[in-house]
């Protein structure tokens, strides 16, 4: 068996981390497979160390900074991507970036099975893509039926596309860890304008704590500030320990008391596993619905949804620390179950 995974992640790490992780519990479920990975990150020293990896030259960040157009981009990949295919010769790629149906028709034709991830994602792009998810062999669905927007469920179970649960880390708390520090997250770290409210508020939290020796009322604060592979700035961090990245942020969520983040995939769902309660700026993606999983899960109480000020948030948090992390939901792995829809989909080959 020999699956393409096609993670297009141009200005984030969301689609790499999730299919990395899809990745190794198909390596666990079938060693005797070959997964290669087709990616234009470039932080892409987490694939290459177990994948064979191609990256592509062009990204979506080079498009938000007017370098070439986003139909050149798309032109590009799927030149760049028929390539790969026609060299590797995959029985199934798995696409988990934008839907191209040239490309699709290009797998179908060649007898090259096709999966595609999808994620709760905005109205506009479900209703965009929705008249194409019919040409796949298979739709993943990495949350629980029940989490998934009523109108987009109906269509995609008449589809046969499978809820296998959300992807996650499956870390366990480190021995000994205590919950003391906040831990700031800023994703990729990319310096677009959709994530200035979580660097705005970020940059006018860290102001406070510098004015009043990290103090909150009684509470002393220690912050660790995880920036992202591409932070360029944006916000004072001065005083304030950084690192660029982390080799898990679930054993970091592990010892943090609180998180402040946006509200990805990913680490909505580190928060939720861990019951980290956290302060959750939702920023505006095209692909990806923020605000929604920001706000079922300020619904359940468990985190506070914000959209400039930390601080006052913060402090109900840290008075009733206890409350919300009793009322984090139930989080299931879905990582063995993709694994096996995956394995089950290529039939004798995997």
């Amino acid at each position: 068996m020999k699956l393409l995974i096609h993670a297009i992640n141009g200005i984030g790490l969301g689609h790499v981390i999730r299919t990395g992780r899809i990745a190794e519990a198909l390596k666990k479920l079938r060693p005797d497979g070959k997964i290669v990975f087709a990616t234009n990150t470039k932080y892409s020293a987490i694939l290459k160390e177990s994948y064979k990896t191609y990256i592509l030259r062009k990204d979506t960040r080079e498009v938000i900074e007017g370098r070439y157009s986003y139909e050149e981009y798309l032109r590009y990949n799927e030149m760049a991507i028929r390539k790969i295919i026609s060299h590797e010769r995959p029985d199934a790629v798995l696409f988990d970036c934008e839907l191209n149906k040239e490309l699709v028709f290009f797998c179908r034709k060649n007898s090259i099975k096709t999966v595609y991830v999808l994620r709760i994602t905005t109205p506009k792009r479900f209703s965009d893509i929705k008249k194409y998810l019919d040409l796949f062999d298979l739709v993943i669905v990495p949350h629980e039926e029940e989490g998934f927007p009523s109108d987009q469920k109906d269509l995609l179970l008449s589809l046969s596309a499978v809820f296998v649960g959300p992807i996650i880390d499956l870390r366990d708390c480190p021995k000994g860890s205590v919950r003391k520090n906040v831990l700031i997250t800023f994703g990729s770290g990319a310096r677009i304008p959709e994530n200035a409210p979580l660097y705005t508020a970020v940059d006018s939290f860290l102001a406070f704590l510098r004015k009043n020796d990290s103090m909150i009322g009684p509470h002393r604060v220690d912050v660790d500030i995880v920036t992202g592979p591409f932070y360029e700035g944006g916000c004072d961090l001065r005083g304030f320990t950084t690192r660029p990245t982390s080799d898990s942020l679930v054993e970091d969520m592990h010892r943090s008391r609180i998180v402040v983040s946006g509200a990805g995939y990913n680490t909505i769902n580190e928060i939720i596993g861990t019951k980290t309660p956290a302060v959750v700026i939702p920023l505006s993606r095209r692909w990806d619905d923020q605000f929604q999983r920001a706000e079922n899960l300020g619904w359940l109480g468990c985190i506070k949804v914000a959209q400039k000020d930390i601080l006052g948030p913060m402090r109900d948090i840290l008075e009733n620390w206890q409350d919300y992390h009793e009322k984090f939901p139930p989080i299931k792995s879905g990582n063995a179950h993709v694994a096996r829809i995956l394995s089950e989909a290529l039939g004798q080959k995997i």
